[in-house]
């Protein structure tokens, strides 16, 4: 070979290498990303914050925001001003990087966003994909409760996408080490919303990453030109729009709402002062009467850092059957304070542990009764099995000493039936068995079909039994099937797998292994095309719907329900074969306004649709700005944002002024509430636009000019039905009947 042609091949040789690398170490063609998120909460959200595309890594040196749509917000206003809507009071700044749209005719928050916030107020979150791996569950520093997305979980995904749910109030999933660990259906509860970590009132922080890592929006990018956020795809990654309300411009589009999980009813119930119910040791926790703990008695006791001292054990009860169990774990009004309470539980030979937030349990928001959901786990009934919780806590070390543990009771409700070691990998392969018309039929079998139910007792089969599910019988055809229809598959783990009504029929083969996971093996047959059925709609066991899509959301359903039969093959695998239809069908379809399909028709008599939805309103809490304050510079008033019950707003917004400001507010911001002596409030009447407040606690003035009556009637007349507030100590205020405001003689301003 001469020099010339050595040197040529090696050119290629480094060519190819570095287009190996290229194909290696690039993110995939966004072109074959199909949508694959679901609504992550209950019920509908304001829209709060958005995806920043041009630096969604909290800088902000580039001073202005971009939306996904293409609209931008500038932090100066420009000169010229662009066409629209000019700012109020000429400035584009209204501080904490929030900038004036003039397209938009509003503030975008904010410079430097990474992800969605959804206005909400400690509200069930759901898992919004098929995940394989709880990357994370928990604080993201227990010594720091201020930093980052407080208590938060990680989700990977089987297409390779991560998703993250920030500033949570408790978790009900546990971390697991590799891909393949877990199998979570979207839709499952992984535990309630909150306000934890660098949050000024209650939200979820929703975050998307690509298989590079690499954050994106999840609402893709529609702009004109070029994304400036070159990561990120174009389309659209939701197969359903989660729901907004909106108190301003519509940025993002918004679906039909989700509803709530079922009330939980039923069950055993092991309380403190059971049977079942022991401490170490003895005595170590004090007894306390309150009417918000099971039988109107709890414990508590002063939580550590260090090593515990003290350990409280509810057994797993000796009469129950075995099976999957939902878990609830009630936290008393009072006594219970604590951050980070770590709970574990100890079933079928595995521990694995919650976090809890107790501080802001009950409320008079979705937790009312204090039944805080902990998740999903297998029990075997063997008498050795628990739920504990030591004094050893996740709170931080400035604030451990004035906080108080609770310990109250434990509820199993039980889902179904579980095999100890249930299936974890499913290989697909394809089916050799012909048509009658000769013509060859590209059929994938999964080994094993894992069908949701929609009951929470399983039937005298152990198999639960399919209510809304839509799977295929499986009849020859005239002309190739031209679809891989994957039947509805989900799998609970036998530990860390919050889904326990997906139990597999007797019939199946169960693998050994522990991932729930599609393996395609080529096929000896001409293929055509996949389409996923409407098996991606799990049923409700404590799931918001049967198909957790809204019907107002324009989501396609088949126009016919196929029936499930079981005939084996030959090959003693199951082969699926639609009947509904000859034709293929686009795959994937997530709304009309996208790729329609062929032979898909909207029905409204085939998908479930959501039980009615509790309406949320924005509320302001007002409080004090200490370095004002303290200066004598008024005014000393400002206020955070929180989401009220709108059928209960008026004691939200109480409730909230005497819990104090969010640890961002306190920490950051410097702001204070106003007791004066008082420690709650016993009483609010609002008659004929008076509002009249009975306080609890004794009254300490100290002279004080600007008092908790200031603040009470900020809070309180930010509403339109409340003209005058009457506040009262002992049933006694200094004007009960006038129409003008009045407060207790105690708070009275006395002129030297």
């Amino acid at each position: 070979m001469t020099r010339l042609n050595r040197l040529i091949v090696a050119i290629m040789l480094i060519c190819a290498l570095f287009v190996g690398a290229s194909a290696v170490f690039a993110e995939p063609a966004s072109a074959t990303l199909d949508p694959f998120l679901y609504p992550p909460y209950p019920g509908s959200a304001s829209q709060s914050s958005i995806f920043d595309h041009t630096s969604p890594n909290y800088s902000y040196d580039d001073q202005r925001i971009v939306t996904f749509n293409g609209h931008k917000a500038f932090k100066e206003c420009p000169v010229p001003p662009p066409a629209g809507a000019r700012p109020p009071g000429g400035v584009c700044d209204a501080g904490y990087n929030i900038y004036w749209s003039y397209s938009l005719g509003d503030w975008v928050s904010y410079n430097g966003h990474d992800g969605i916030d959804y206005g909400i107020s400690y509200r069930p979150i759901y898992a919004a994909a098929d995940a394989d791996q709880v990357i994370y569950a928990g604080w993201w520093n227990p010594q720091d409760h201020s930093s980052n997305v407080g208590i938060y979980v990680r989700l990977h995904h089987p297409n390779g996408y991560t998703s993250l749910y920030g500033h949570m109030s408790s978790v009900a999933v546990q971390t697991c080490t590799t891909p393949g660990c877990v199998y979570l259906s979207h839709g499952e509860m992984l535990g309630i919303s909150g306000t934890t970590g660098n949050s000024t009132g209650p939200h979820l922080h929703f975050q998307v990453r690509n298989t590079i890592s690499k954050v994106v929006d999840p609402y893709g990018w529609s702009g004109s030109g070029a994304d400036p956020w070159s990561y990120n795809q174009p389309q659209s990654l939701w197969v359903t729009y989660p729901a907004l309300i909106y108190y301003g411009a519509e940025i993002l589009p918004s679906g039909g709402p989700l509803a709530y999980p079922a009330p939980v009813t039923g069950g055993f119930v092991i309380d403190d002062g059971s049977e079942g119910f022991t401490e170490s040791p003895a005595n170590c926790w004090s007894v306390t009467s309150t009417s918000s703990a099971t039988n109107g008695a709890m414990r508590h006791v002063k939580p550590r850092l260090s090593t515990p001292n003290c350990t409280a054990t509810w057994g797993f009860p000796s009469n129950a059957a075995l099976g999957v169990y939902e878990v609830y774990i009630r936290i008393p009004a009072i006594k219970a304070t604590s951050q980070g309470a770590v709970y574990t539980l100890h079933h079928a030979g595995e521990n694995d542990q919650v976090v809890i937030n107790q501080n802001v349990f009950p409320n008079n928001f979705y937790v009312t009764d204090g039944w805080v959901y902990a998740g999903k786990y297998h029990f075997t009934g063997d008498g050795s099995e628990y739920v504990q919780l030591t004094n050893r806590t996740h709170d931080q070390p400035g604030d451990v000493g004035d906080l108080d543990l609770g310990a109250d009771s434990i509820r199993f409700v039980l889902l179904g039936d579980a095999t100890p070691t249930p299936p974890q990998i499913v290989t697909v392969t394809p089916s050799l068995t012909r048509t009658p018309s000769r013509t060859p039929t590209h059929t994938f079998t999964p080994t094993i079909t894992r069908t949701p139910t929609a009951s929470r007792t399983p039937t005298n089969t152990r198999t639960y039994t399919p209510t809304r599910t839509s799977t295929f019988t499986r009849t020859p055809s005239n002309t190739p099937t031209a679809s891989f229809t994957p039947t509805v598959s989900k799998t609970p783990t036998a530990s860390r797998t919050p889904t326990a009504s997906r139990t597999p029929t007797n019939t199946r083969t169960y693998t050994p292994t522990r991932t729930a996971t599609f393996t395609r093996t080529p096929s000896n047959t001409p293929t055509a095309s996949f389409t996923p059925t409407a098996s991606k709609t799990p049923t409700a066991s404590r799931t918001p719907t049967a198909s957790r899509t809204p019907t107002n959301t324009r989501t396609y359903t088949p126009t016919r329900t196929p029936t499930f039969t079981r005939t084996a093959t030959s090959t003693r695998t199951s082969t699926y074969t639609p009947t509904a239809s000859r034709t293929p069908t686009a795959s994937r379809t997530a709304t009309s306004s996208r790729t329609p399909t062929n032979t898909r028709t909207p029905t409204s008599t085939r998908t479930p649709r959501p039980t009615a939805t509790p309406s949320y309103t924005e509320v302001h809490v007002y409080f004090v700005d200490a370095a004002r304050y303290n200066a004598g510079t008024p005014p000393y008033d400002v206020f955070g944002k929180r989401w009220a019950p709108s059928n209960a707003l008026y004691t939200t917004v109480l409730a909230e002024y005497f819990k104090g400001p969010g640890l961002v507010e306190k920490n950051d911001y410097g702001w204070i509430a106003l007791y004066n002596g008082y420690t709650g409030y016993s009483k609010l009447e609002v008659v004929n636009g008076i509002a009249r407040v009975y306080l609890k606690g004794t009254c300490d003035h100290s002279g004080a000019a600007y008092t908790i009556a200031d603040l009470l009637r900020a809070n309180l007349k930010q509403f339109s039905a409340i003209q005058y507030v009457k506040i009262y100590e002992n049933n006694v205020t200094q004007d009960p009947d006038g129409q003008s405001d009045s407060i207790p003689a105690c708070l009275q301003v006395v002129s030297p």
